[in-house]
């Protein structure tokens, strides 16, 4: 295993040890969520230098239409969700 990935598991284990399980368990899903964000930051960079190499030629952008207009205020516009 990585020594990241070991560094990783064994800080969890600290929080679990020091502050219990439910600061592990909201540190464990943080840990995810940062690792989806590294993942998609990763995949939106290579996609990013595969579309210089290989430009799409046939690429329509499809306008689609909100369900309802936002106010423009920007506040609340009494409505329900």
């Amino acid at each position: 295993m990585n020594r990241t990935a070991l560094v990783v598991v064994e800080r969890l284990l600290a929080v679990r040890a020091a502050l219990g399980p439910r600061a592990f368990k909201d540190a464990a899903r943080r840990a995810l969520l940062g690792i989806a964000v590294a993942a998609h930051v990763e995949a939106e960079r290579r996609a990013r230098r595969r579309s210089r190499r290989q430009p799409v030629r046939s690429a329509v952008v499809v306008p689609f239409p909100l369900s309802r207009a936002r106010p423009q205020d920007g506040g609340d516009s009494g409505r329900g969700p």
